[in-house]
């Protein structure tokens, strides 16, 4: 007897693999016209003045405590920043030293610089604080653009998801120190 079912089976699996190649192809081209900028914000009330808040942010006392460098940190470092400054950033698995350069320092806003590592693309962070009946409005955005090649675009969508995490616990973390 002759076993039909074997050539069903392969006509089957061609069809089958052309479609997820298919697939594959157009999330490639797809990528092509998305954008790889992305923008994550993240805002937290904290119950103290805003010049309270202000004086804290970064002071070497308290920078290193409450922002959150997955599998890394703020090295240590003495006094406050100011404009132009710049403080290292490190990691525990990865001898690449990254970056915290202070761009500007106004009443309301204080806007920075992250370079994570070397030849990786800079984070543009901005905080502002805002005064809200007591207590402060503490709202950070973040804006950058990825350079990983075909995954940007894709990296880019779900940014909000993977780093906004990591501002939620900055915060978080501000707020309990500040209100300690």
């Amino acid at each position: 007897m002759k076993d039909t079912s074997h050539p069903a089976a392969l006509y089957k699996l061609r069809k089958v693999t052309r479609i997820l190649a298919l697939i594959i192809l157009l999330m490639v081209v797809g990528g092509f016209f998305m954008p790889t900028d992305y923008r994550v914000e993240r805002s937290v009330l904290i119950d103290a003045p805003r010049d309270e808040i202000y004086k804290d942010l970064f002071h070497g006392d308290s920078l290193p405590n409450w922002m959150f460098i997955q599998k890394g940190k703020v090295e240590p470092f003495k006094g406050a920043l100011v404009e132009g400054d710049s403080v290292a950033l490190s990691y525990d698995e990865v001898p690449e030293q990254g970056v915290l350069s202070v761009i500007e320092l106004s009443d309301n806003r204080i806007r920075f610089d992250v370079r994570p590592k070397p030849k990786v693309n800079i984070v543009h962070n901005v905080i502002t604080l805002q005064p809200s009946n007591g207590s402060t409005l503490v709202a950070w955005t973040i804006e950058g653009n990825l350079s990983a090649g075909l995954l940007s675009p894709y990296l880019a969508m779900f940014a909000n998801n993977i780093a906004g995490d990591n501002f939620e616990r900055s915060l978080q973390n501000l707020k309990e120190q500040i209100e300690r």
